[in-house]
């Protein structure tokens, strides 16, 4: 949790002095610096299965695509208001899980996602 919120409050000092798009790459520069370490403890042999491996670099393409929107975001509005908006992207997850997995909720878990739809549209609000 520590390491996230590091994370989500690091780029708004970068965007200071950065645009967007140069902020992104060095962040990118960085996960390559702790991939190839992973790399090289697997000593190169990764596993390969078609599906997961697509599956994988659409989930990447995501992340990149969402990093950067999410950079725009902070360089545009307050980071409190912006990284918990954000923090929010679970209910997404969960839409998903209940439409594609059939994954269900119980009642108190149902109530919680209701208040979290309502914490968003209380952030939105001027």
């Amino acid at each position: 949790m520590l390491m996230w919120g590091f994370w989500a409050f690091l780029p708004k000092l970068a965007l200071q002095s950065m645009q967007p798009h140069s902020v992104i790459f060095y962040e990118a520069f960085g996960n390559l610096m702790v991939a190839l370490p992973v790399l090289v403890s697997l000593r190169l042999r990764l596993e390969h299965n078609r599906n997961a491996v697509l599956i994988t670099l659409v989930s990447s393409t995501l992340t990149v695509c969402a990093v950067l929107l999410f950079f725009l975001a902070l360089q545009r509005g307050p980071v409190a208001v912006i990284v918990t908006m954000t923090a929010m992207y679970p209910i997404v997850a969960l839409v998903l899980a209940w439409a594609v997995l059939g994954e269900r909720l119980n009642r108190l878990q149902l109530a919680a996602v209701c208040m979290a739809l309502g914490a968003i549209w209380l952030l939105a609000s001027p």
